[in-house]
């Protein structure tokens, strides 16, 4: 730990700072909304929030994650029709209180609405659903006839008398 030395960044403090700040509220306003639109699904007629969703396959279940900070359980649905399985709810904070102006706003808000097929070697009925820390977790295990099972080979042993 001796031979550590500080790092003096060649930069001065105003270079970095106008580097990395807009020159004016137009620009920042850009680069606020840049992307905000990606966030949502550009093929549904009304926009619909698109919150992040990891699927993840294992030997004996298949695992969805939905990210949904500040979410309540009990304001989201998940629905099994067919071999669809549909998450839905509403998402934020959609009260403008009386004399309160947004200069803007970062937090998404609004109905979101995913939906993905299911594989036919899962069982939904078995589904088990937990919601922790803004996760939802829906794990479906597979059914039994479509887990690997290993086959004993039966042959005839030259050496055997």
């Amino acid at each position: 730990m001796a031979n550590l030395t500080r790092y003096n960044n060649p930069r001065s403090l105003a270079e970095r700072r106008s580097a990395n700040t807009p020159r004016t509220f137009d620009e920042m306003w850009d680069t606020l909304w840049r992307d905000a639109w990606n966030m949502f699904d550009r093929d549904a007629d009304s926009r619909h929030l698109a919150p992040a969703m990891d699927v993840v396959e294992n030997e004996n279940s298949v695992t969805i994650r939905v990210d949904l900070p500040g979410l309540d359980p009990g304001n989201v649905n998940v629905e099994v029709e067919g071999d669809t399985l549909t998450i839905s709810g509403e998402m934020g904070d959609t009260v403008e209180k009386e004399g309160e102006q947004y200069h803007y706003r970062e937090r998404s808000y609004g109905s979101f609405k995913r939906s993905l097929r299911l594989p036919d070697y899962v069982n939904a009925e078995k589904a088990d659903a937990s919601f922790k820390n803004g996760v939802l977790n829906l794990t479906l295990p597979k059914r039994e006839e479509s887990k690997p099972r290993r086959i004993q080979i039966h042959g005839h042993n030259k050496d055997a008398k």
